[in-house]
């Protein structure tokens, strides 16, 4: 009979690795975002004709 408790082992929980999981995703996902709001896809904003002379007849 040993005397004390027992070592038992247990699993890292890695918390280092979610936290770097985590910064990498918050990186990526700012990152995603502002390429979107740069690049302009599905702009709901109509382009503005410009007239730059007048038609004959009208």
């Amino acid at each position: 009979m040993s005397l004390g408790n027992p070592q038992k082992h247990k699993a890292p929980l890695g918390v280092l690795v979610m936290l770097a999981a985590l910064v990498l995703a918050a990186f990526l996902g700012a990152s995603a975002g502002l390429i979107w709001e740069k690049s302009g896809w599905f702009s709901d904003d109509v382009e503005e004709e410009v007239v730059t002379r007048e038609q004959p007849g009208g």
